[in-house]
């Protein structure tokens, strides 16, 4: 008897650890990613789920980190009738919610009347986060918790993509250039901020958090993507505390703003790492930060931008995200 995982798998998080778990101590198991006719409509913020072949890989990855590859096999289902070629009974874990509601009547059902299966259902236990509720992918869309489940501050901020032809003549905050003509950008930066104390330094960027690291200062936060113009950026960051989002390029998405504001108010530095790109969020990071902090960003082929958070600066932000349409 086949055993199949059915979940949308959408921001990997630990209750899809345990599903995984789960799946492997069973035989012949299948890990199906949803999709399409597969997915219950009206889901919280459903236009931000990962596309189907980001979670597929997502997975994937995280079976070969668990060696778990060798025995549970992916795939990303779309259509009911893709459960059909399963001839003989199986049995399907899945956990209690609207997705689930949506394959039972559809997919499970055709594949009685199609088959005449006595398929069997698992319905495994919901993990609770850490407030008592359960650990949902919509939750973690919208900023309630991160994908282990630990609480965060949580945001009111829509989401936001920033069009291409909206991107010429922005207004942004303003700030000054540590030019890597005149020698390494990132010790001027540290030694002003030796000098000046902000309450805050939020440094976004690989190189950037990574070069202000090796100079001896680690900022309060470190918001990092893998990625530099040249390609992936291999060095590993560590930091007493670490919040995993998922934020493509030209948007800003509400995880980024509740993990953004999350770690500014921990006592500890954060490293935030975007799956996607982080090249927005030193935005939501001047508007959150208190005033007298600052946000270091890179700028490629030049240096490293200093921008102190100011009332003028927190203006030129929000003007910027005015500009950007809510993604409905």
């Amino acid at each position: 008897m086949a055993t199949w995982a059915l979940n949308l798998f959408d921001r990997l998080h630990l209750g899809h650890h345990i599903l995984i778990d789960r799946l492997a101590e069973l035989p012949d198991p299948v890990a199906a990613v949803t999709d399409g006719q597969l997915v219950g409509q009206g889901l919280e913020l459903q236009n931000l789920i990962q596309p189907l072949e980001v979670r597929v890989e997502r997975l994937k990855e995280y079976l070969i980190e668990c060696k778990l590859d060798g025995i549970i096999e992916v795939r990303g289902i779309t259509k009911n009738e893709d459960l059909l070629p399963v001839e003989r009974d199986a049995t399907f874990l899945m956990y209690e919610g609207p997705c689930c509601t949506e394959i039972q009547s559809g997919a499970l059902y055709l594949r009685k009347q199609k088959l005449s299966v006595e398929d069997k259902i698992e319905f495994l236990l919901p993990v609770r986060a850490n407030d008592g509720e359960k650990i949902a992918s919509a939750r973690i869309r919208n900023g309630q918790i991160d994908r282990f489940g630990r609480k965060l501050r949580g945001t009111t901020e829509p989401p936001r993509l920033l069009q291409f032809e909206g991107r010429s003549g922005l207004r942004t905050p303003k700030g000054d250039v540590y030019d890597a003509r005149d020698g390494p950008p990132e010790k001027r930066v540290v030694k002003r901020i030796k000098e000046e104390s902000p309450k805050h330094v939020i440094a976004v960027g690989d190189v950037t958090s990574a070069t202000i690291l090796e100079e001896g200062y680690t900022p309060q936060v470190m918001i990092i993507d893998g990625i530099t113009k040249r390609g992936p950026y291999e060095k590993e960051f560590k930091a007493p505390e670490d919040i995993l989002i998922y934020n493509p390029a030209a948007v800003i998405y509400p995880e980024a703003w509740s993990a953004i504001d999350t770690a500014i108010h921990n006592t500890k530095s954060t490293l935030i790492t975007v799956d996607g790109e982080e090249d927005l969020l030193g935005f939501p990071a001047v508007l959150l930060a208190p005033e007298d902090s600052v946000v270091v960003y890179g700028q490629p082929d030049l240096g490293i931008i200093w921008v102190p958070v100011t009332p003028e600066n927190k203006i030129l932000a929000r003007e910027l995200l005015e500009q950007m349409p809510i993604i409905e």
